[in-house]
């Protein structure tokens, strides 16, 4: 019974078990494992959506995550305090990019394990993914191998069928999607054709082709790739 006291002042006590030592190691092993991670991310980003705050997220999300983990410890009272606190708080960010949740992810993981003295695990495990993303990168893994385009001219009614020629030419398949005159005694006319090029023919070189032949008022190639996204 005398024991018990010193026992019950031993399960409350808030002190955490970790030396500042393991702190340090665990802060600094997230750091630099996630700013790789944040190199990945730049270094196989597609589209325009690239974001300079989400890169900076991905360093400071597994940094904090680290030193969550560190202070739960195996203290379940303390998770779920965490829990508690954070149910609070409501993110309302869009994710643009399923990627980008990925990313987040793997911060979050690589942080964890950090924080819990894995660093070894998570070097191997940011080593490893890396590997993984610069070889989609490299070999551009789920690209769509295709050549579609939408091409939008303005131009003199006569000159659609000499735009038809050049389409054979160069184009596997070309079709008129819409014809639209500003007015009924309208000179020029906006066309808008659907066209797969062919393998060999660049776009720089189709619109070559009807700026020397055709020479329209403008033209506008919307570039159809996978990857964009705004």
């Amino acid at each position: 019974m005398e024991d018990l006291p010193q026992d019950l002042l031993t399960t409350l006590e808030l002190a955490p078990s970790v030396t500042l030592t393991d702190l340090v190691l665990a802060l600094v092993t997230s750091v630099v494992l996630n700013f790789a991670l944040a190199w990945l991310y730049i270094r196989t980003h597609g589209g325009y959506s690239y974001s300079k705050s989400f890169v900076q997220a991905i360093v400071l999300v597994g940094l904090i995550v680290s030193l969550i983990m560190i202070v739960i410890g195996s203290e379940i009272a303390r998770a779920f305090a965490l829990v508690g606190a954070m149910s609070i708080v409501r993110f309302r960010t869009p994710v643009k990019d399923s990627r980008d949740l990925v990313f987040i992810f793997a911060a979050i993981a690589v942080g964890m394990a950090a924080g819990t003295g894995f660093h070894l695990y998570a070097a191997i495990f940011t080593g490893f993914l890396g590997a993984v993303l610069l070889g989609f990168h490299l070999l551009k893994f789920g690209d769509l191998d295709h050549r579609s385009y939408v091409l939008k001219l303005s131009l003199q009614p006569q000159d659609k069928e000499a735009v038809a020629e050049i389409c054979r030419q160069h184009c596997r398949h070309f079709a008129v999607v819409s014809i639209s005159r500003a007015g009924d005694d309208a000179a020029t006319e906006d066309v808008v054709y659907e066209i797969e090029l062919k393998p060999r023919t660049s776009y720089d070189d189709f619109v070559e082709q009807l700026r020397s032949k055709i020479n329209p008022q403008s033209i506008n190639l919307l570039v159809g790739e996978g990857a964009v996204n705004v």
